[in-house]
């Protein structure tokens, strides 16, 4: 549960980051890079290096965590623009929801995933409970066109992908070691890192950053390997299937962020938002009680 809880806590704290990322005058672009050079090297390291790599070169997984880190440096992308352009709380249901593709291929392709009236009920819940948690009033999200949909669809489908490689690839016969772990967080960051550094030059943002965007990435990168490697772990240590782990982490997320936001922020829940989270203790208790 541990594992489980820190995870959460992680991801929880790259949304809280990425929030304070306008008021401290961080450049993103910059900042996401230099996130993703911390996270990949953390791993390597971690892991044993080019030593461990050479072992498990042949294996499928390294080869769809390198291809899949293309996705991340883009989503990351995507998902600022996203925020910016269609508001947070389109964004925030795209891809909270995502996690509807894993647990549906789970429970329909895996014999050892099975489908119990808690988990059933609990993952009907989920999307309420995410949609409510996540609602703002903002005063664009009632003016967007079809095509506007078209960025949160992508968001949505990527991040499912996402999630599916990460559980797909993090059963016992794969992760054989708490190396091989750090080294699966690690591949994708290394390819997001040299895709953003392909694309700072190409954008003419490749110069200096600044102390507070070199202090962002730095924190972000740290923030970000510690949430996958820690979700590695709990699809490891935790006895639940991964279609029960994946709405409890999501939600987890939803429900400590919002907390954080109260608390540290100032922000203030409206009355969907109490639903929401509501909704979301009531799903968290039904997976873990299958536990």
């Amino acid at each position: 549960m541990i594992y489980l809880l820190t995870s959460i806590a992680f991801s929880a704290g790259i949304f809280i980051l990425f929030q304070r990322f306008t008021k401290w005058n961080v450049n993103t672009l910059q900042a996401i890079v230099i996130n993703y050079a911390v996270a990949a090297t953390s791993g390597w390291v971690l892991s044993g290096g080019r030593s461990l790599f050479v072992s498990v070169r042949s294996e499928q997984w390294v080869w769809i965590a390198l291809t899949n880190g293309l996705l991340f440096i883009y989503l990351f992308h995507l998902i600022a623009r996203s925020t910016q352009e269609l508001g947070l709380t389109v964004t925030s249901i795209a891809t909270k929801l995502s996690m509807v593709i894993p647990v549906a291929l789970f429970l329909t392709l895996d014999p050892s995933d099975a489908l119990t009236w808690k988990k059933g009920l609990a993952i009907i819940l989920t999307i309420p409970a995410i949609v409510f948690a996540s609602w703002k009033d903002e005063r664009n999200a009632g003016n967007l066109g079809v095509k506007n949909w078209l960025i949160p669809l992508v968001i949505f489908i990527g991040s499912g992908c996402i999630d599916l490689m990460f559980a797909a690839y993090s059963k016992e016969s794969y992760m054989q070691s708490v190396e091989h772990r750090y080294m699966f967080a690690s591949l994708p960051m290394a390819t997001a890192c040299v895709t953003g550094i392909l694309w700072l030059l190409g954008s003419g943002q490749m110069k200096t950053p600044s102390p507070n965007t070199l202090m962002a990435g730095l924190g972000l990168g740290i923030i970000n390997f510690g949430s996958l490697y820690f979700l590695l772990e709990t699809y490891d240590k935790l006895d639940l299937e991964r279609s029960g782990i994946i709405p409890v982490n999501n939600l987890g997320v939803i429900l400590l962020s919002a907390a954080a936001s109260v608390l540290f922020l100032g922000e203030r829940l409206n009355r969907r938002n109490q639903i929401g989270l509501a909704l979301g203790m009531l799903v968290i208790f039904l997976l873990l009680s299958e536990a």
